[in-house]
């Protein structure tokens, strides 16, 4: 018996997170603009907490829709194989116990914290189960796969076929026995921790942000206004009220964040590891660079 590959069911969950990032980032950017035509004091300091709340949680999101792109199911005669972003899991076929539709309990099943169409994940430990781990897209299409350990919940889009293919495969029986194994984002993130340049790049890039947010709060109450840049003729622009320094920081912070995730992206392949050095490598300019900004701006007043 050859491996079948199951897709999740995708069209719902895209549709969703689609319009999730959209509203995060242009939300996001929407309201730090509005931030920058206020003249200071409290709803500047809410409109900017604001925005980095919405386009700091957008790279959440933006790994939901890679991981649901790229996610799916493969069931031959040894296991069954679930890949989904950085998770992956192997079920060898002698460690199951049971695979039945989640609709046939007899009761409704409860759903992750913050599940949604698209993006059923995390683990749960519910009454007459034990611990489930959620790795699906669709409620509707739900699997459940009991192992001694725990119980995974799936959604292939075929659902019928998925069980049809397990039937076949269990009284076919596994030619070998199949080790499991289980891929978690953590050892992801330990082999990017293992590389030096990688430990001291990201570490450089968060010391530095958080020190250019130290810098504009040590700053701020000691200046009554100050010149958010200068023009063509490097003379300073007009004195604005001073906590538009925090616009700096955030701006800071956002670059940051972007330079991290798209260096995790590449750092996946060990060839494209080279340019994940290249982008974190920008995450510690950019706030370097904004330090001497501020710090130039400081001394124009």
């Amino acid at each position: 018996m050859e491996s079948t590959n199951f897709r999740p069911p995708r069209r719902l969950g895209l549709l969703l997170l689609g319009i999730i990032a959209v509203l995060q980032a242009g939300g996001g950017g929407v309201v730090l603009w509005q931030a920058l035509e206020q003249a200071g004091g409290l709803v500047f300091v809410g409109l900017v907490i604001l925005a980095l709340i919405a386009l700091g949680s957008l790279p959440i999101t933006v790994y939901r829709l890679y991981a649901l792109l790229q996610g799916g199911y493969s069931l031959d005669r040894d296991k069954i194989r679930i890949r989904w972003g950085l998770r992956g899991e192997d079920i060898p076929l002698l460690e199951i116990e049971w695979v039945r539709p989640a609709n046939e309990l007899g009761y409704f099943l409860p759903l992750p914290f913050l599940g949604m169409p698209g993006a059923y994940l995390g683990t749960r430990m519910i009454r007459d189960l034990g611990t489930v781990e959620f790795i699906a897209s669709s409620w509707r299409k739900m699997l459940l796969v009991a192992t001694p350990e725990k119980i995974y919940a799936i959604s292939p889009g075929d659902s019928s076929g998925f069980m049809r293919a397990f039937q076949r495969a269990s009284e076919l029986g596994s030619l070998e026995r199949s080790a499991s194994q289980s891929i978690q984002p953590l050892a992801f993130f330990q082999q990017i921790w293992a590389s030096l340049p990688a430990r001291i790049m990201i570490m450089a890039g968060l010391v530095l942000t958080l020190g250019l947010f130290i810098l504009v709060g040590l700053a701020i109450p000691n200046l009554d206004a100050v010149p958010l840049g200068f023009d063509a003729n490097r003379q300073p622009l007009e004195a604005v009220p001073p906590e538009r320094l925090l616009l700096l920081p955030v701006l800071g912070a956002l670059a940051f964040l972007l330079d991290l995730t798209v260096g995790l992206f590449f750092f996946r392949k060990p060839a494209q590891r080279p340019a994940a050095y290249l982008v974190w490598a920008g995450g510690v300019l950019t706030p370097l660079l904004l330090i001497f900004a501020v710090i130039s701006m400081i001394l124009a007043v």
